[in-house]
């Protein structure tokens, strides 16, 4: 597969502070792309270096070959952005919106009646066409956030946070939208705070932190690459508390912790079981179930950024 968006040693200052440090990157074509980090990681920066709307202090950035600093105007034309809050205007129906944003693009009438069509069709947005866009619930106006960003028919298309604000039936229904607008054969690049939603709907993740890149993989890689397990012990007679601290002991365990269920553990793939289960059977625990789970991406995320998920 060939990359549409290639990162070369990218780096953005203000003042003393770094945001960016030496990032390199490659998307594939028809790629969701998903982007993590903690608040002040520098994806917000990276976005913005990438949509033409700031200047990298050093490097370059390239979409479909052309540089967003040098070639801005062809880039504009070829990427869609959905930032955070609504791009459209409230007043204006939603097939009026359309029209308007068709129209900064220089497309003729006829041809943005025949995209909006097709648009609001995708997204589920048909039957609200003449529906003032203030009146939209919040899903529909997300969609319609999307709607505005796919009229000139971007070959990628950037999401910040979509989900942020919107129900969890909404939120569903935005992924089962973004599939959709990927199987048609546009590049996704999302940025999410939603672990889920990174894990059920990326083929690629990214987690930055302090302006770097940290780890990138698929979803399932990432979580093999954090080296942890987690198990649930039950047993009987269940003084979990007092089997605890020998738990913690051991050399590879994690973390350990006590729930109605049982001791939940997280350890190392170096730690055989069997020496979990040992300490449970010399302090007179009969085990009656044992529950193993690989770690959430969630887990991998604090392990390898080193703060918790906010």
């Amino acid at each position: 597969m060939e990359p549409i968006i290639e990162i070369r040693s990218l780096s953005k200052s203000y003042g003393n502070f770094s945001a960016l440090n030496n990032v390199s990157l490659s998307i594939q074509k028809g790629a969701i792309f998903g982007l993590l980090g903690p608040n002040g990681a520098g994806k917000s920066t990276l976005i913005r270096i990438l949509s033409c709307q700031s200047r990298p202090t050093s490097g370059h950035a390239y979409i479909s070959g052309l540089d967003v600093v040098s070639d801005k105007k062809d880039v504009l034309s070829i990427i869609g952005v959905v930032p955070q809050e609504n791009s459209f205007y409230e007043e204006l129906t939603v097939s009026e919106n359309l029209m308007f944003f068709g129209s900064l693009y220089g497309i003729p009438v006829i041809e943005i009646k025949k995209r909006s069509h097709k648009i609001l069709a995708l997204l589920h947005l048909d039957e609200k066409s003449q529906s003032p866009a203030s009146r939209l619930s919040g899903g529909m106006k997300t969609r319609l956030n999307i709607a505005c960003a796919l009229i000139h028919k971007p070959g990628v298309l950037i999401l910040d946070e979509p989900s942020v604000g919107l129900d969890p039936v909404s939120r569903k229904a935005l992924w089962d939208t973004i599939r959709t607008v990927n199987d048609e054969g546009t590049t996704i690049l999302i940025t999410t705070h939603y672990m889920e939603e990174a894990d059920l709907l990326c083929d690629r993740l990214l987690i930055m932190n302090r302006g770097k890149i940290v780890i990138e993989g698929n979803p399932e890689e990432l979580k093999n690459m954090a080296g942890e397990r987690t198990i649930l012990i039950t047993s009987t007679p269940g003084n979990y508390q007092a089997v605890k601290g020998k738990v913690e002991s051991l050399k590879a365990v994690v973390s350990c912790s006590t729930s109605e269920k049982g001791l939940k553990i997280s350890l190392r793939d170096e730690l055989p079981l069997q020496a979990v289960l040992d300490v449970f059977e010399s302090a007179g625990e009969s085990i009656k179930n044992v529950e193993s789970g690989a770690p959430s991406l969630e887990e991998v995320f604090i392990q390898v950024a080193g703060e918790a998920w906010h």
